[in-house]
């Protein structure tokens, strides 16, 4: 065999193997590519659906907590609505003219039954409308005479009556708190109902 035959027998050889080695490796690399591709279509996924899972937790604590600051503004804007009517009511006891807040004071006074004896306590502005003749008008119909204390109590208006054995509170900040107390409940009875209809 001469040596230019023998040369492009390898040469031949060569290529061929060359193309074979080529051919394995586009093979390798195109096995290895869609390998990856799974993997990391794989991974991708895995990846998504933990951010996904994240990010709904994250928006289940952002919408609880959110709910949570409206129930508490809903709540103060209720508890200011109550304590602005409340005021109000208070102001508009206050402001009656000095006949009928002595009426108003004389129907409570009534309710206390006559057989008990006490002192009357009232706040300061409330000793200079309160004269003997209506203490007197008091006395009238009870068996147990209540007489008026000079010493003026810190109260919004109202009256405590002081037996022996106990007192007796017509004050308005007590009445206006009962009254707080008493609306509160319905008002939250109120809202369910409200949200129910929605």
């Amino acid at each position: 065999m001469s040596i230019e035959r023998i040369r492009n027998y390898i040469i031949e050889n060569a290529q061929k193997e060359a193309e074979q080695i080529i051919k394995t490796a586009e093979e390798q690399f195109r096995n290895e590519t869609e390998t990856a591709k799974v993997s990391l279509g794989k991974e991708y996924q895995e990846m998504l659906q933990a951010d996904e899972s994240r990010i709904g937790e994250d928006m289940k604590r952002f919408l609880g907590k959110l709910k949570s600051d409206c129930k508490m503004e809903l709540l103060e804007v209720k508890n200011r609505v109550i304590d602005d009517v409340l005021d109000h009511a208070i102001r508009r006891i206050q402001s009656l003219p000095d006949k009928d807040y002595l009426t108003l004071m004389g129907k409570w006074l009534a309710n206390i039954t006559g057989h008990l004896e006490g002192e009357l306590f009232v706040n300061a502005r409330d000793l200079k409308k309160i004269d003997n003749a209506f203490i007197d008008d008091i006395n009238k119909g009870r068996k147990a005479g209540i007489s008026l204390n000079t010493n003026p109590l810190n109260i919004k208006g109202g009256f405590i009556l002081k037996t022996k054995h106990y007192e007796i509170d017509y004050s308005l900040d007590t009445l206006v708190k009962n009254l707080r107390t008493t609306l509160i409940p319905k008002l939250n009875d109120m809202q369910r109902l409200a949200d129910t209809e929605l």
